[in-house]
């Protein structure tokens, strides 16, 4: 099976065959909605109190709890998900079973992030320790779940070459390096870069979609 699906990207990479119509505006919906979220991250820290730094804090802590301005953090992240859900729906039958899985994973803990708030960045500040812990485990399955998913197409589209799979190979070195450095002082400008690349990924990912026959 998981070689079909090599088989199938592979001349997909080779070949550049363009999407259908339907593909196309499913494409155009999900660039849209990646692009928006990006927005909606790169805006937040505008509407955060000036204690905010968006080079040293994460995306999370422009969601924090009880942080007035937070709503426009959070709702990048349930746009990054609805995205990522919609390409699962376009992307399932040349993923495979486990990647779409795991990348239905990252969609939904995407959801789970936005709806359970980290705590603020501000040392004395007043948090719920549950609702962060919550947060915590949604980010961590989401990480998980894409370094994952690209780990699981590297290996199916083993066959390819190597210039179609440079994409696949940068998505994963950022996924997986970046949270490395979670302590570092730039650390939200590091976390920010890991988003847009995600979010260049799964762009590329929903314009290599062909049409259903």
């Amino acid at each position: 099976m998981s070689a079909g699906i090599a088989d199938q990207d592979s001349v997909a990479d080779e070949t550049r065959t363009s999407p259908g119509p339907a593909p196309r505006r499913a494409a155009l919906g999900i660039t849209a909605l990646l692009v928006a979220a990006l927005v909606a991250f790169a805006f937040a820290p505008m509407l955060l109190p000036e204690s905010y730094s968006w080079v040293e804090h994460g995306i999370s802590e422009s969601a924090a709890q009880g942080i007035d301005g937070a709503w426009l953090a959070r709702g990048g992240l349930i746009l990054y998900g609805l995205a990522v859900v919609w390409l699962v729906g376009i992307r399932h039958s040349t993923w495979g079973p486990l990647a779409t899985a795991l990348f239905a994973v990252f969609g939904a803990s995407m959801f789970g992030v936005a709806a359970f708030a980290a705590k603020p960045w501000e040392e004395d500040a007043v948090f719920v320790e549950s609702e962060d812990m919550l947060h915590s485990a949604f980010a961590g399955s989401a990480g998980f779940a894409f370094v994952a998913g690209i780990l699981t197409l590297i290996v199916a589209r083993r066959h390819r070459s190597v210039r179609a799979a440079i994409p696949d190979w940068v998505a994963f070195l950022v996924a997986a390096i970046v949270p490395l450095t979670a302590s570092a002082s730039i650390w939200g400008a590091l976390q920010r870069l890991m988003f847009f690349t995600a979010a260049v990924w799964y762009a590329r990912e929903a314009w290599r979609a062909k049409p259903v026959h």
